[in-house]
C-alpha cells in the first residue's frame, strides 16, 4: 500500500513544518560538527608544533650519535620525527622559514587532491583522513621533519545537545499542530455550512470566528445563497404568472373556435389550443414543483413510491413492485411524489410495463424504475433533461408531453439533495434511478 501526500490541510502543514524542523536540525548539527572538527584539528596541530619546537631547542644539547634515538623515543605510531638535510615541505617565503602543510593521508582510500577546495576544507574540519607535514630549521643547518596522522573527531554528539534538538522540534511541532487546528476548524465549519445550504429554507448561522479571510468567505457564501434564493423565487413567480395568464386567452380562443362553421378548421384550431393548454399546465406544474416544497418530515420514501405505484397500476400499463426496505428519513413528500410520478408515467408511456424496486446504498436511498421500452441513445441520456427537449424518434407530441417531465423530476430531486440517473439496461429498456439522501433508521431485516 503506497503512502502519498496527505489531502488534509492540517496534515500537509504539519508534515511541511516537520520537514523544515528536521532540515534545520540537521543543518545545525552539521555546523556544530564542522566547528567541533575544526577545533579538534587545530588543537592537534598546535600540540605537534609545540612538541617540534621543543625538540628543535633540545637537539643542540644532545650528542649527535644519540639524536636519532631521542627522535625515535619522542615519536609514536601517529607522529614521526626525522632529522635530514632537506625539508619535506616546499618553500613558501624563504629557505630558513618553518614550513607546514596539511595534506591527504597516503594510506587513505579517498580521492584527496591538494588543489581541491572541498577536499581541503574536509581535511581542515576533520571529515577526511589528513597528514600534517612540518619542517622546522635547526641551529646547525639541518631540518626537523615531522609527519603526523591527525585523528578525526568522534562521530557522537553530546547527549544534552541531541536531547535539546529533539525537545525543541517536539515543542515546535505541538505548537504548530495547535495553531493549524485553530485555522482549519473554521474551514471545516464553513464546509459544513456550505453543505447545509438549501434554497427552500433559511441559511445556517454565519461563521463569526476564525481568521478574517474565513469570515469574509463565509459572508460571501451567505450573500451568494441569498442571491440564488431570490433568483429561483423570481423565476418561479414568472413561470407561475406566465402559465396562469395564458389560461384566460386560451379559454377565450377555445370559445371563439366553437363558432367556426368549417369543421376541419375548427378541429385543427382545437388541437392547437389543446396543445397550448397542455404546455401551460406543464409549465405550472414545473413552477409548483419548485415552489411547493414545505418542510421536511420523517417519512419512508419506499412506502411513498409503493403507494404511488399501486395508484398508477393499470391493465394497459402495469406497474409491478420489487423488494423495498423500510426506512425513515426527513423528506418533502409532495414534490418527491410529483417527481416519481413523472418518471413512472414516463416509463408507462414509452415502455408499457414498469417495474419498481428499491435499495439502500450507504447514505443514499435508491429507487429503480425499469421499463421495457426502446431505451435512449447513449449520447442523449443527458440531453433529455433539458427543458422542452424531446427525442423525435420515439417521443412525439401525439404520444408524449412537451419535454418538461424529466426536467421537473430532476430539479425537484436536486432541491431535496438527491438526483435522478438514466441508464439503458443490458436486457433492453430504460432504468431511471431516483437517488435520495438517507439519514435515519432502517427497519429492514
Amino acid at each position: 500500500m503506497s503512502i502519498g501526500w496527505p489531502k488534509d490541510l492540517s496534515a500537509q502543514i504539519g508534515l511541511t513544518t516537520l520537514a523544515a524542523l528536521i532540515f534545520t536540525q540537521i543543518l545545525f548539527l552539521a555546523l556544530f560538527g564542522a566547528e567541533r572538527g575544526l577545533s579538534h584539528v587545530e588543537e592537534q596541530r598546535a600540540d605537534i608544533v609545540r612538541q617540534g619546537e621543543r625538540l628543535v631547542d633540545l637537539l643542540p644539547t644532545i650528542p649527535e650519535p644519540a639524536r636519532m634515538d631521542v627522535l625515535s623515543a619522542a615519536g609514536s605510531d601517529r607522529v614521526l620525527f626525522r632529522l635530514s638535510d632537506a625539508p619535506i615541505v616546499a618553500a613558501v617565503t624563504s629557505d630558513r622559514d618553518a614550513r607546514m602543510e596539511l595534506g591527504a593521508r597516503r594510506s587513505s582510500s579517498f580521492d584527496h587532491r591538494d588543489d581541491g577546495t572541498v577536499t581541503a576544507l574536509a581535511r581542515r574540519i576533520g571529515l577526511t583522513p589528513a597528514t600534517l607535514r612540518l619542517s622546522l630549521p635547526t641551529s646547525d643547518g639541518q631540518w626537523l621533519n615531522i609527519e603526523a596522522n591527525l585523528e578525526r573527531p568522534g562521530a557522537f554528539l553530546p547527549p544534552r545537545l541531541l536531547l535539546g534538538a529533539i525537545l525543541s522540534a517536539l515543542a515546535v511541532w505541538i505548537v504548530m499542530r495547535f495553531l493549524v487546528a485553530r485555522i482549519t476548524l473554521p474551514l471545516r465549519q464553513l464546509a459544513d455550512t456550505a453543505d447545509a445550504l438549501d434554497l427552500d429554507r433559511a441559511p445556517p448561522e454565519r461563521i463569526e470566528t476564525g481568521p478574517s479571510e474565513v469570515r469574509v468567505l463565509a459572508k460571501a457564501l451567505h450573500s451568494l445563497h441569498a442571491r440564488l434564493v431570490n433568483a429561483v423565487r423570481e423565476r418561479t413567480r414568472i413561470l407561475a404568472a406566465l402559465g396562469h395568464d395564458l389560461r384566460s386567452p386560451i379559454t377565450a380562443l377555445r370559445l371563439q373556435a366553437e363558432f367556426i362553421d368549417e369543421d376541419q378548421l375548427r378541429e385543427r384550431i382545437a388541437r392547437i389550443l389543446d396543445e397550448m393548454q397542455e404546455m401551460t399546465e406543464t409549465t405550472l406544474a414545473y413552477a409548483r414543483g419548485l415552489s411547493e416544497a414545505g418542510d421536511k418530515r420523517p417519512s419512508d420514501p419506499f412506502a411513498l413510491v409503493a403507494r404511488l405505484a399501486k395508484e398508477l397500476n393499470t391493465t394497459a400499463s402495469p406497474v409491478t413492485l420489487g423488494s423495498m426496505p423500510v426506512v425513515t428519513t426527513p423528506l418533502r413528500e409532495l414534490p418527491v411524489r410529483r417527481a416519481v410520478r413523472n418518471l413512472i408515467e414516463n416509463g408507462q408511456r414509452y415502455g408499457g410495463k414498469v417495474h419498481v424496486s428499491g435499495e439502500l446504498d450507504g447514505s443514499a436511498a435508491r429507487i429503480h424504475i425499469d421499463d421495457d421500452g426502446p431505451g435512449i441513445p447513449l449520447e442523449d441520456l443527458q440531453r433529455v433533461f433539458s427543458p422542452f427537449e424531446r427525442l423525435e424518434a420515439s417521443r412525439s407530441r401525439d404520444t408524449g408531453g412537451h419535454g418538461l417531465g424529466l426536467t421537473i423530476a430532476r430539479d425537484i430531486l436536486r432541491a431535496q439533495g438527491g438526483d435522478v440517473e438514466l441508464l439503458n439496461r443490458a436486457k433492453g429498456g430504460l432504468r431511471a434511478t431516483v437517488i435520495l439522501p438517507f439519514s435515519g433508521g432502517s427497519d429492514a431485516p
